[in-house]
């Protein structure tokens, strides 16, 4: 019995041999080790394609990329929609720093990957391109792969991989993660783009209407649970229909947008400023009293007061009316009459004179019908 046994350990060590010769074995631990890495890039893009914000997205990316090397320059740059700036998210050594890169290299990036929508090595795209494409100050990033990101309408951004940080070439399978994981990043990325551009009002890059009451509805649920208080304003520009009227819908347009722009100065990144449609604006100031409510106000009237507009060789300015009401815990109290109330006292600053600021404070009365109205609720109105 012991023979035969024998014989077939034997025969199974040929066999190993063979195979070990052949480099089928080294084929399949590399089979092996490349489904590994599928499985894991799998999983990484499911947890990747949960994350509705942008920041969160670039954290996890980092947090991944760190699992498998460190480049010394990574920058994710792309083009929101409606003509806005390029935005760009740049690390060295997976750490943000603030060193956007040029973007007239932007613009020669996209040109390329527009027509050839594949990763390329850096080497290889200076070559095709010519040596002189590239300045000094692009060559200092060091970068060694370049990722086109592309959504369902083309090209939106691009990605720049620099070299590894102990000097080592990026492995054919880490080459092959990050190219997949851009992908799924793009998606990601293009998803949060459109979430934004529904939103935001195109004309003026500020939040919309519906948006805007629904952070109004959050903000009085908050200041009920937690007994805060914010403020909102009501803004309108005086007498906008003769301005265009006497100079024309362009320079009206350029008046909405210089409103906006002060508007984003002024205010903080936790407030919401919106476009309510034509000339009518409106700005939830969180965690706010009713002092800074009208400091804010009155910042924001007296550097509108100074906008200078060119038009046919002359300067021109105009002035706004703000209507501000005060968000408190009160049970009564809703966005209807929020909106209400702080439009009676915008109502109020154009009855006495314009450009001014008034702010609405609701007596015994008033709360009395927020009472009421809290216990018979009446539909929204639309947006005009």
């Amino acid at each position: 019995m012991p023979a035969p046994q024998s014989s077939a350990t034997a025969d199974l060590l040929d066999k190993f041999n063979r195979l070990e010769q052949s480099g089928a074995l080294d084929e399949l631990a590399a089979l092996r080790k490349e489904n590994r890495e599928l499985e894991r890039i799998i999983n990484d893009a499911a947890i990747l394609i949960t994350y509705q914000d942008i920041e969160q997205m670039f954290s996890y990316i980092i947090s991944r990329i760190l699992d498998h090397f460190i480049p010394q320059f990574l920058a994710f740059i792309f083009q929101p929609p409606r003509g806005e700036s390029l935005q760009q998210y740049c690390f060295r050594n997976l750490k943000a720093v603030a060193e956007p890169v040029p973007e007239r290299y932007y613009t020669i990036l996209s040109h390329h990957f527009s027509q050839l929508p594949f990763a390329i090595e850096f080497s290889a795209l200076e070559s095709r391109l010519g040596v002189t494409t590239f300045g000094d100050d692009f060559r200092a990033l060091e970068p060694d792969w370049l990722f086109p990101m592309q959504g369902i309408g083309g090209l939106y951004g691009i990605v720049i991989l620099g070299r590894k940080f102990m000097g080592d070439s990026f492995s054919e399978l880490e080459k092959l993660y990050m190219e997949r994981m851009i992908r799924f990043l793009s998606v990601g990325i293009q998803n949060w783009l459109h979430h934004e551009s529904s939103i935001t009002d195109p004309k003026t890059g500020l939040f919309t209407h519906d948006y805007f009451i629904k952070r109004l509805d959050e903000e009085i649920a908050h200041a009920r649970r937690r007994g805060t208080q914010s403020g909102m304003l009501i803004i309108d520009v005086d007498h906008f229909k003769n301005f265009n009227d006497s100079f024309g819908h362009v320079t009206g347009d350029e008046a909405l947008f210089a409103l906006a722009q002060v508007l984003k100065s002024i205010t903080r990144d936790e407030d919401c400023v919106a476009r309510f449609g034509g000339e009518e604006f409106c700005v939830l100031v969180s965690n706010s009293s009713l002092e800074r409510l009208y400091e804010v106000a009155e910042r924001v009237r007296l550097a509108v007061q100074a906008i200078q507009i060119a038009h046919e060789g002359k300067l021109i300015g105009f002035t706004i009316s703000l209507g501000g009401r005060m968000i408190d815990g009160y049970h009564g109290l809703s966005a209807n009459l929020v909106l209400d109330d702080a439009d009676k006292a915008l109502y109020r600053a154009k009855n006495n004179g314009r450009n001014r600021t008034e702010v609405f404070k609701p007596g015994f009365l008033g709360r009395a019908t927020a009472a009421r109205n809290a216990r018979s609720p009446q539909p929204r109105p639309e947006a005009s």
